[in-house]
């Protein structure tokens, strides 16, 4: 994300993960104008190094006699309950070291992990939905306090998700980390088609629920599905990414909780220009090699600017003054230090739907752009309106049904 926050990572993901090469987009746009062939999964210099262990929970080590290291949720202490706030800076005084635990005493703890006690995790896959496209503003059980890159609070955005690539290594299934998503339906994700390029659906899988990638203690536990088709838009033009869509059908579908629900979709050919929305993810603060993916989401808000103005304004670019912005790109961005970044591509552009307080159309995926956060440069998206008609037909030719996405 940018704000200097950058959205997307390429982190490694909690146990068994590590972070993938993600296509540069400064290289992309050069290789996208000359001849040489576009890569849009080109390697990144360096990745993020592994991850630390996560803190054992019930260890009673580092905590007073009687005492034990537990989620916040699960202690009846008030003072430090779950439902208070959460600072996300690490307290150093902390026994428990990670910020999402405290030292309670054993009578003081409501029910034994990983289960909270309210409210329960469905067991069996729930297919019956709210009501797509609820942003949870304050969060889920906690609100986090000392934020000073734009975190998004714990289950904001209920729809992201992660797409990953398994791979062997040394005798170890990994997941790879290769784009964002978002859940249309509690079997379908929509993303980038860039991020599948000369990816079978068999080494692919989706993460839903994940927000802090570096500890297992959030309230609810991520969930992973694996993809057993991608379904690519036949219009799909590699070389400048028109029509960068694709759908991911999973293998099961996803337990509906707070932490995951799905986002709604736009009206065929519906415009959102002038708005501001919000996109979310983990990618680099900064753009180039300087820049770092991000451990906790982070949520950016931008204006969407008309499809004129953003033409004229990439004329400006390198990209040169004869430059023609495809009919399947939207724009939003152009303030200097907030946009999408490396890492992002997949991830949503979400839109607040008009008389529906706190719900929000996806209008955009993150496709491409000139840098990141460059003064009067907006990012580029793909169009999700202009798609809708598409993504219904395969939604009623695998007999899915679309009220997962319609307010």
């Amino acid at each position: 994300m940018r704000q200097t926050v950058a959205l997307f990572f390429a982190l490694v993901f909690l146990a068994t993960t590590v972070t993938a090469d993600d296509g540069d987009l400064d290289e992309l746009i050069n290789s996208l104008f000359t001849k040489a062939p576009l890569d849009s999964g080109s390697s990144v210099t360096s990745t993020a190094p592994p991850l630390p262990p996560a803190p054992s929970v019930g260890s009673k080590s580092s905590c007073e006699h009687g005492q034990r290291c537990i989620q916040k949720y699960l202690c009846t202490n008030a003072s430090t309950s779950g439902e208070g706030q959460i600072d996300i800076r690490f307290d150093g005084d902390n026994p428990c070291v990670d910020y999402l635990l405290q030292c309670c005493y054993e009578e003081d703890i409501i029910q034994e992990p990983p289960i909270p006690p309210t409210p329960k995790p469905p067991v069996e896959p729930v297919l019956i939905h709210p009501g797509c496209g609820k942003r949870n503003a304050d969060g889920i059980g906690f609100r986090i306090t000392g934020q000073k890159d734009s975190e998004a609070e714990y289950g904001e955005f209920p729809w992201m998700m992660a797409v990953l690539r398994q791979e062997n290594a040394l005798d170890q299934v990994l997941n790879v980390y290769l784009c964002g998503g978002s859940l249309i339906h509690p079997k379908v994700v929509l993303t980038a088609a860039h991020c599948l390029h000369n990816r079978s659906p068999t080494q692919l899988k989706v993460r839903g629920g994940e927000w802090d990638t570096q500890t297992r203690n959030e309230i609810y536990p991520h969930q992973d599905r694996s993809v057993i088709e991608a379904i690519t838009h036949p219009d799909y033009y590699k070389g400048g990414l028109y029509n960068d869509v694709a759908l991911l059908i999973l293998d099961s579908p996803f337990s509906l909780d707070e932490g995951i629900q799905t986002v709604c979709l736009p009206p065929q050919g519906a415009k959102f220009d002038q708005q501001r929305c919000f996109a979310s993810g983990w990618g680099k603060d900064v753009f180039g090699k300087s820049g770092t993916y991000q451990v906790i989401l982070k949520k950016i808000d931008l204006p969407v600017v008309t499809h004129s103005q953003c033409q004229s304004a990439l004329r400006t670019t390198r990209l040169g003054s004869k430059f023609t912005l495809h009919k399947s790109f939207i724009c939003a961005g152009g303030e200097q230090g907030y946009d999408t970044c490396k890492g992002d591509g997949g991830s949503p552009l979400v839109c607040p739907i008009q008389g529906s307080h706190m719900h929000y159309y996806q209008a955009g995926i993150v496709a491409w752009g000139i840098g990141c956060g460059e003064n009067l440069i907006p990012g580029v998206y793909a169009d999700v309106a202009n798609f809708r008609n598409w993504i219904d037909q395969h939604m009623h030719q695998r007999q899915l049904d679309i009220s997962s996405y319609s307010p």
